[in-house]
């Protein structure tokens, strides 16, 4: 390939990574493979297959507009089966960092991030509030959805926003940071 070879490929990071399941609900015979917060309690409603669950999780991160790509809102509840797509659980002290920092920590320092990269984008003045939820997945480091609240010093009222943000080491990349749409 010479100076002037150019490849055109879409930007890796704001493609919508596949859902692919990593155990079937068969597979967790000692108990093991999953987190607490995913486990659909037994006595809800009849199970269903493992391809139907990876079907359902494939619909659950069906975009709802241009910007809102998969991640944030999946409800974990609805599976037996564990994917790729994990929630953070955000009371686990070291999921992601080395002490002294925790896991909350560092979800709230990204969402500080971003909102702070929103506000100089769009010359608003949100502030942080706190984190709702958080959603990740491995991809050449940890990609993390992430929903959080901010609020104007203005208005009594807070907003939901959500941001994409890969998290490699040190490095950090913020992807996108937008108001929830409605």
């Amino acid at each position: 390939m010479g100076d002037d070879y150019v490849c055109d490929l879409p930007d890796w990071r704001t493609m919508l990574e596949p859902v692919h399941m990593k155990y079937t609900d068969e597979d967790d015979v000692d108990g093991t493979r999953y987190y607490p917060c995913i486990r659909r309690r037994e006595d809800e409603e009849p199970k269903i297959s493992p391809e139907d669950e990876c079907l359902l999780m494939e619909n659950s991160r069906i975009p709802r507009s241009d910007f809102c790509q998969s991640g944030f809102d999946i409800d974990f509840a609805k599976f037996r089966c564990v994917f790729n797509y994990k929630p953070v659980d955000l009371d686990l002290e070291n999921q992601f960092v080395l002490e002294p920092e925790t896991t909350r920590g560092l979800i709230d320092r990204l969402s500080r991030k971003s909102l702070k990269r929103f506000n100089e984008t769009n010359s608003t003045k949100y502030e942080f509030v706190k984190v709702i939820k958080a959603n990740y997945h491995f991809s050449a480091g940890i990609m993390f959805y992430i929903t959080f609240q901010g609020k104007l010093l203005s208005d009594d009222d807070s907003k939901l926003f959500q941001a994409k943000i890969r998290s490699c080491g040190r490095s950090t990349d913020i992807i996108s940071c937008e108001l929830k749409p409605e």
